[in-house]
């Protein structure tokens, strides 16, 4: 007994050093928090969020559209679950179970056909090569963001995926699901360790999944300028990879001496000749020269003067399935949409503009934010500022 109680006591460091890896070793391989990356061909991680199965043909047709055809495996998808704790007995055991070892709840006990939620993506994942992990995190809803934010931390999501706070009604409105909801989001920006998307579901690709055979989307990425814009360029670049899918990046610029609503059609084929190009045109011109040959890829740029001027360029790519905006613009022509007092900030003002009843379009709308390493959810960094050389 006491051989046995020193062989314990002296085995059990390097035992638990072998198979335990300890969390500052984990960040330090957690190198992509953002879809904007050097090399493009790594893996995508995604989690995805959703609070009921109303959200999920939406997402599961995002998804479709995000994983390309190009690459195996490059793409990897966790869809959570957000389920809110009740004071049943029986959730509270789920939450603990959930808690003993700090990682997201798997409901194995569900999957035998009874959660159409589980069987949903289980079915997409057969029929797709996405690896796709379904996840649920039961928690009271002023607490859930923690799990939302340390699981995205966990799997090392570039960008983590909210439903909006309001869905479409019959008539085409948007009715609001719940106050509470909207906070969760607002949380979520505050402290998410990768970058945000918040989806704004018009019936993307319909009420049911539709294959790769017979995908067809319409993808408009609306450019103003800054980091958030960039991201949402560069999710939408990630998209092309799948041929179904055509993109219409539409940059617009602020000029004073330009015709109004003059269009400049861009030859992707010349190379720039300034030396000193801001981050948004060099992001630019290397987009341009790595889509030069892809034919379904359209790149305009619209010089605007004013507010109806962005508003009637925007228009005219209504017919688009799912827009691409960033949350927080930059630049001189972002600041034509900053006249009032947005009604939803997390939106930023292009998001708030795309999802108003006064504006007819019926697309989805994807407002990303991108990743900076610090919290930005206040009222002032949801206006849009002048950057140099913009």
């Amino acid at each position: 007994m006491v051989l046995m109680a020193l062989f314990t006591t002296f085995i059990t460091t390097p035992l638990v050093t072998a198979i335990y890896k300890p969390a500052r070793k984990s960040d330090a391989i957690y190198k992509h928090r953002t879809i904007e990356r050097k090399d493009s061909t790594t893996q995508l991680r995604i989690l995805a969020c959703f609070h009921s199965s109303r959200n999920i043909p939406s997402l599961i047709n995002l998804i479709e559209a995000s994983r390309g055809t190009k690459r195996q495996e490059s793409l990897c998808v966790y869809a959570m679950h957000l389920m809110e704790m009740s004071e049943r007995p029986s959730t509270i055991l789920l939450v603990h179970k959930a808690r003993k070892n700090g990682m997201p709840f798997w409901n194995k006990t569900l999957r035998s056909g009874s959660d159409k939620v589980v069987v949903a993506f289980e079915a997409f994942e057969r029929l797709s090569r996405v690896s796709v992990r379904p996840m649920t995190a039961i928690s009271d809803l002023s607490d859930i963001h923690k799990d939302i934010c340390a699981s995205a931390e966990r799997k090392r999501a570039a960008i983590l995926i909210l439903p909006f706070h309001k869905h479409q009604r019959f008539d085409g409105g948007l009715e609001t699901t719940g106050p509470e909801l909207r906070n969760v989001n607002r949380k979520v920006l505050e402290n998410a360790p990768c970058s945000v998307g918040i989806l704004v579901d018009r019936g993307l690709g319909g009420a049911t999944h539709v294959s790769a055979s017979y995908l067809s989307s319409s993808v408009t990425v609306l450019f103003f300028g800054g980091r958030d814009d960039r991201e949402a360029l560069s999710y939408g670049a990630r998209m092309t990879e799948h041929p179904g899918i055509r993109l219409t990046v539409l940059r617009f610029c602020a000029s004073e001496h330009a015709p109004i609503g003059e269009i400049t059609a861009i030859d992707m084929n010349t190379d720039s000749l300034s030396e000193r190009m801001s981050s948004d045109d060099r992001f630019i011109d290397e987009f341009r020269k790595k889509t030069q040959n892809d034919k379904a890829i359209l790149y305009e740029e619209r010089v605007v003067t004013s507010k109806e001027d962005t508003m009637s360029a925007i228009r005219a790519f209504s017919r688009s399935n799912i827009f691409l905006v960033g949350r927080s613009p930059e630049g001189p022509a972002a600041l034509f949409l900053v006249t009032e007092r947005a009604e939803c900030p997390e939106l930023g003002p292009v998001g708030s503009l795309l999802t108003s009843p006064s504006f007819p379009i019926s697309a989805s709308v994807l407002v990303v934010q991108q990743y900076n390493g610090s919290s930005n959810i206040t009222e002032e960094t949801c206006l849009p500022s002048i950057s140099e050389g913009t």
